[in-house]
C-alpha cells in the first residue's frame, strides 16, 4: 500500500494543470459550468500535499528548528524580490505586447474576441471585471487555454503559492533528499523544478519560462534551510506582487494576474 501511495504522490505532480484541465473540460464543466479549472487544479494540489504528509510526515514541511521560522520572512522577501525582477526581465524579452503601456488601461480586445463564461476573478466582479473580459482572446478554459491569461483574486493566488510549494518543494524535495539514493534524488529534484515551470504553460510559454527562476530559487532556499517555509513565504510574496502588477494595469477592487 505504501508503494502505491508513493507512486500516486510522485506521478500526480508531474502535470497536474494538464490533468485538471482535462478533468474539468470532460466531466466538470458540462455539469457545473461556473467552476473554474484552477479550482480543480488547487484541489488536486491539496490532495497531493495531504498525501505527502501521510507518506513523509510533518518533516515534509519543517525540520523543527526555530531559526527556520525566523529566516522564513526576510529570506522569503528577498527571494520574492529577486525572482520578481527575473520574471519581469524574461517577460519583457519573450512576451511581446504583454502588459499595456499605460497603467489602468486594458488592452484592446482582439477581433477574434467573443462573449463567453468568465473565469477566475472575472466570474464574480460584475462591471469591475468588464475590462478583464475584453483583455484576452477568450474567457473560457478549453482548447485555447494555452494562449490566454486567467485572472485571480489575491486569496487564490496566495493559496496557490502555498499549495504549489508544499507539493513541489515539500513533497518532492523531502522525498528526493531523504527517501532515495542521490542520483535518483537529483533526477527527481530536476523533474519537480521543470514540472512546476511547465505547469504554467496554460498562461503561455513566456509565463512558463519566466517561472523557472522562481522554481530554482525556491528549491535552493528549501535545500539550504531544510524547510519549505521560506519557499512558501517567498512564493506568496511573489504572487502578491503579481496581484499588484495586474491591478495597476486593469484597475478594479481585486483585479489580479496569473
Amino acid at each position: 500500500m505504501h508503494a502505491y501511495l508513493v507512486a500516486v504522490m510522485l506521478v500526480g505532480g508531474l502535470a497536474p494543470m494538464a490533468l485538471a484541465s482535462h478533468l474539468h473540460g470532460r466531466w466538470i464543466e458540462p455539469r457545473e459550468p461556473y467552476i473554474p479549472t484552477l479550482a480543480v487544479f488547487f484541489a488536486m494540489l491539496g490532495c497531493l500535499a495531504v498525501l505527502g504528509l501521510v507518506v513523509l510526515g510533518p518533516r515534509m514541511i519543517t525540520g523543527y528548528q526555530w531559526w527556520e521560522v525566523a529566516v522564513a520572512g526576510p529570506v522569503g522577501w528577498l527571494m520574492a524580490t529577486a525572482t520578481w525582477r527575473c520574471d519581469r526581465w524574461v517577460m519583457e524579452k519573450l512576451a511581446t505586447g504583454q502588459p499595456p503601456r499605460a497603467a489602468g488601461r486594458p488592452r484592446t480586445a482582439p477581433r477574434t474576441a467573443r462573449t463567453a463564461r468568465p473565469v477566475g476573478i472575472g466570474a464574480g466582479l460584475g462591471d469591475v471585471a468588464r475590462p478583464l473580459r475584453t483583455a484576452a482572446e477568450t474567457n473560457r478554459w478549453g482548447r485555447e487555454e494555452r494562449s490566454r491569461e486567467t485572472r485571480l483574486g489575491l486569496f487564490w493566488l496566495v493559496t496557490g503559492a502555498v499549495l504549489e510549494e508544499l507539493v513541489y518543494r515539500g513533497v518532492y524535495t523531502r522525498f528526493a533528499v531523504a527517501e532515495v539514493v542521490w542520483p535518483l534524488g537529483v533526477l527527481l529534484l530536476t523533474g519537480a523544478t521543470l514540472a512546476f515551470t511547465l505547469s504554467h504553460l496554460p498562461f503561455g510559454w513566456p509565463h512558463a519560462l519566466a517561472k523557472l527562476p522562481l522554481s530554482l530559487m525556491a528549491l535552493v532556499v528549501t535545500l539550504a534551510t531544510g524547510s519549505v517555509l521560506t519557499a512558501v513565504v517567498g512564493h506568496a510574496w511573489f504572487n502578491v506582487r503579481v496581484h499588484r502588477h495586474y491591478r495597476s494595469i486593469y484597475g478594479g477592487r481585486g483585479a489580479a494576474g496569473a
